[in-house]
């Protein structure tokens, strides 16, 4: 069978040399690569003269596997750079904008080259990745473009660390694309000087903000502009997190994120239009470079996604291969792809879109022949029906290990939103391509923009209408990499088990899978029995939480939120999702001025006095003082207790330790820099434990 998929025996050694280097190439000295690359030649050599020894077969393949292990080990130690630029020093610079200012909520951001740096009055050349961030209010900015060459004033600085318990990584996310500075903007700080982007990304964007204007020309704006635009280009700018959210939970975001699917239909229709050049050998010959020359303008145009990467490889080479007259295997056609796409970007491994679409394709193409074949349709329509519901389950069962680690949720209703998604996807894509065509026709533009509106808006309204149906997901199933290992390797074992009919397997992978039960029942007793209290890193607003017995207590001096989770999930997501913490098990509560509220919950315990808010958890006390109502100032005697926690309401730190001694000072994020760095001077003088959850993370004690 491997005799059939020689480029998946060059894949495994290389993908281990890849995953090798990162997570150890940072212990390994100079000298040891220079020796290894010195090996390396004599290895060959060696190969090269044993090769034709039968007995000896095998040197020349444990030989290829360890070069192929070393080229996968030091393409990727040649990703894991550093940075060059000085941090937190404010400093000239040139930079160009690799892309066009995106607005978020709060700023503009672009991803930009530091061309030169001015230091000490010399400027000095860069090459260097950084994050750049402007104010919202940055008029001028919206007229920037990709290619901007501009001049910064400004102070750059590593991403941030998360600083709450298993907060998204913001700065991995950044280093893995090679970004390992960032720097704020201000208006008054930047000039623009000219404009130098590459011929052919500035026309893919022009293309692109052309099709944008099209789509509104005809009248498509809101959430059907923002869904037309990520469907048909991948551009996911005009996405707000509301959609985002309906389609992931309903099961549908995949359409979303321009894959194969959307390269199969742009591939068979321009294949069906130039159907006539098929009749002689130099047509199919110029067919084939038109198609190919085709697909990878695509995906130039979407930004080289690796989906649509991997959907062109694959069609190319299955172009090249018929062109050859030559059959090709899938899976070796799969193999060649990723092997291809590594070898030009490595850091694509641990990318989760990477790992979804290779694992959804390898799955459809293994499972859903066999899940097709388990019942014979006679009725056409229904046949249909039931091949959607084929390839629905067959890509889940590939992609759902993937799902719970990552996202720690499973959309339940997915065949249904597969039953009418995957339809309308076709027919939106294809209105959109005759929208574009027919556009000179003003009857013929008026009449699809019509449709393909009316199409959009059914598949807003059905995928909202999904996600609100009782019990749409699957929340808290967040999984261990263990359990990951466990459960992808029983799929693998189930599918082994499938093609050779071994039932050795089959036992194997159902020891697996009650291995992972087992861990998965480990695991929920030891969060379930765990009783912690925490202040969360947050700047708008004081956020705290106790955890009992799966239940979440969240409480905020923020009184304008009726629910704390959904307002700051970006903060407490990640904690929620990895210990399985439900909805209905979270109770959000408002810390107003009420000296007659008390709250308590299970072994917490919160109420008011003219001092504050008293916390007793675990036989622990912490003190929220109040400026307000302080009194007492002048009192000699003075009570002690172990937290006390500060934040933008409180009175100064002075009038606090005049009548109370804690054994730890908290400061949260909403005390502003000036007040943290007077505190830090007061508890170093009077010898009190500090913990400064803007630079230190999040307070937890149990």
């Amino acid at each position: 069978m491997l005799r059939q998929v020689p480029f998946f025996k060059l894949l495994i050694p290389f993908v281990l040399g890849i995953l090798l280097s990162l997570s150890f190439s940072e212990y390994l000295s100079g000298i040891t690569l220079i020796i290894a690359m010195a090996t390396c030649p004599a290895l060959v050599i060696w190969g090269t003269i044993v090769s034709d020894k039968w007995h000896l077969r095998w040197v020349f393949g444990l030989i290829t596997t360890l070069l192929l292990t070393f080229a996968g080990f030091i393409i990727t130690k040649s990703y894991l750079g550093s940075t060059t630029l000085t941090s937190e020093l404010e400093q000239t610079a040139l930079v160009k904008l690799l892309e066009p200012p995106d607005y978020r909520t709060s700023s503009y951001r672009a991803v930009a080259k530091v061309l030169t740096v001015k230091t000490d009055g010399v400027w000095i050349s860069k090459n260097e990745k950084v994050m750049l961030y402007f104010s919202s209010s940055d008029s001028l900015l919206g007229e920037q473009k990709y290619g901007s060459i501009l001049t910064i004033n400004a102070s750059f600085n590593p991403p941030p660390e998360p600083l709450n318990p298993h907060q998204f990584n913001h700065r991995q996310y950044l280093e893995r694309k090679q970004i390992y500075q960032t720097a704020y903007i201000a208006p008054e700080k930047w000039m623009f000087l000219q404009n130098q982007p590459s011929i052919a990304k500035r026309l893919a964007l022009e293309l692109r903000d052309k099709l944008l204007a099209l789509y509104k020309n005809a009248g498509i704006d809101g959430k059907n502009l923002a869904v037309l635009s990520a469907l048909t280009m991948g551009y996911k700018n005009l996405l707000d997190q509301e959609t985002r959210r309906v389609f992931s939970a309903s099961g549908a975001m995949h359409i979303l994120a321009v894959s194969g699917l959307h390269v199969g239909i742009f591939f068979t229709t321009l294949s069906g239009l130039l159907f006539f050049l098929s009749r002689t050998k130099k047509g199919k010959l110029l067919k084939s470079i038109i198609l190919i020359a085709f697909l990878w303008c695509f995906a130039f145009f979407t930004g080289l996604s690796p989906s649509v990467v991997r959907a062109s490889l694959m069609f190319s080479l299955v172009i090249v291969g018929v062109s050859l007259s030559r059959t090709t295997n899938v899976y070796n056609t799969l193999s060649a792809s990723a092997f291809i796409i590594l070898v030009f970007n490595p850091m694509l491994i641990i990318d989760v879109g990477f790992q979804l679409s290779y694992c959804a394709v390898l799955s459809i193409v293994f499972f859903y022949p066999h899940i097709y074949n388990l019942v014979f349709i006679k009725n056409p329509l229904i046949n249909k029906v039931w091949m959607l519901i084929a390839v629905s389950i067959a890509a889940q069962i590939g992609t759902f290990p993937l799902s719970l680690y990552y996202f720690s949720q499973f959309p339940n209703y997915f065949l249904l939103a597969n039953l009418y998604a995957i339809p309308l996807a076709f027919l939106i894509l294809y209105a959109a391509i005759g929208l574009i065509i027919l556009s000179p026709i003003p009857i013929l533009f008026k009449g699809l923009a019509w449709l393909l509106d009316g199409l959009l808006t059914i598949l807003n309204h059905l995928t909202k209408h999904t996600e609100s149906l009782p019990y749409s997901t699957s929340t808290a199933l967040a999984i261990t990499p263990a359990q990951l290992f466990l459960l992808c390797s029983s799929i693998v074992l189930i599918a082994l088990f499938i093609h050779s009919k071994k039932l050795n397997l089959l036992i194997i992978s159902l020891s697996g899978l009650m291995a992972f039960f087992g861990l998965n029942l480990i695991t929920y007793l030891e969060t379930y029995n765990k009783s912690e209290f925490l202040v969360f890193a947050n700047r708008s607003a004081s956020l705290m939480g106790h955890r009992y017995k799966g239940q979440l207590v969240l409480f905020s001096n923020d009184t304008t939120a009726d629910n704390l989770s959904d307002k700051y999930s970006f903060a407490l997501q990640g904690y929620i999702n990895k210990n399985r913490i439900k909805p209905h098990q979270i109770i959000s509560e408002r810390m107003a001025n009420d000296s007659s509220k008390e709250i308590h919950h299970n072994n917490l315990a919160i109420k008011q006095n003219d001092l504050g808010y008293w916390i007793e958890v675990n036989h622990k006390t912490m003190l929220i003082p109040l400026a307000k109502t302080f009194p007492y100032a002048d009192k000699k005697q003075t009570l002690t207790l172990d937290f006390i926690m500060l934040n933008s309401e409180s009175p100064k730190i002075d009038d606090v330790l005049a009548i109370l001694t804690p054994n730890t000072l908290v400061v949260d994020q909403t005390v502003p820099p000036w007040e943290i760095e007077r505190i830090s001077k007061t508890a170093l003088q009077k010898g009190i434990k500090l913990h400064k959850i803007g630079q230190q993370g999040a307070f937890e004690f149990y």
